[in-house]
Order: structure tokens, then sequence, then C-alpha cells
């Protein structure tokens, strides 16, 4: 009798537990959704306008002995620009309320388990 309440009990944590991972996960599938949608736009427009832009400067500065550094200089800049981008969109972001909220009843768990195993 108590093992069957004790397993029903285990069994609704479990339950709670799985509701929990798969809306973090929902969450984070959105995000990531989200986040590409938006690489991808900024990735056709950006190039679009930068080659239509850096074309626009090389043709102002052709006829001079600037022609060169001109191209030096914003090869340099677009390079530094990418990489930022590059760098700003592989950093992590913040999981949304689910994955604190699981992180945070994990975390329960474990302090319940020490407690637990201290007193074996």
């Amino acid at each position: 009798m108590v093992a069957d309440a004790l397993l029903r009990l285990a069994a609704r944590h479990l339950a709670s537990y799985l509701e929990l991972g798969s809306a973090a996960a929902s969450e984070f599938r959105s995000a990531l959704a989200r986040r590409l949608a938006f690489v991808v736009v900024a990735v056709l427009a950006g190039t679009v306008g930068l080659a239509a832009l850096w074309s626009a400067g090389l043709l102002a500065v052709w006829a001079t002995e600037w022609r060169m550094p001109y191209v030096v200089v914003t090869g340099a800049v677009l390079v530094a620009i990418a990489a930022w981008s590059a760098w700003r969109a592989v950093t992590a972001t913040r999981g949304g309320p689910s994955a604190g909220i699981l992180r945070s009843e994990l975390n329960k768990d474990m302090e319940l388990f020490q407690q637990w195993k201290s007193t074996l």
C-alpha cells in the first residue's frame, strides 16, 4: 500500500518534470526559429546593401590615389563587422520562464536528495 502511494507520487513528480521539459524545449525551439529567420534576413539585406555601398564608394574614389586605401580600410571594417555579428549570433540567450522553473525544481530536488542521503 505504501509502495503503491510512493510509486504514484514518483510518477506524478516525473510527469511534472516531463511537462516542464517539453515547455522549455518548445520555448527554445521557437526562439531558435525566430533567430534563424532574423539571421537569414540580415545576411541577405546586409550583403546587398554593403555591396551597393562599397561599389558606390569605389566608383567615387576610382580615379584618385585613395582607391587602394579605400579598399583595404573598408574591407577591414566589413570583416570586423562580420566577426562581431557572428559572435552575437553564436552567444547564448537566456531561456524562457519554463527553463528557469525547471532549473529551480531540479535544484530543489537535488537539495532534498542530499538531505535524504545524509540521513542514511
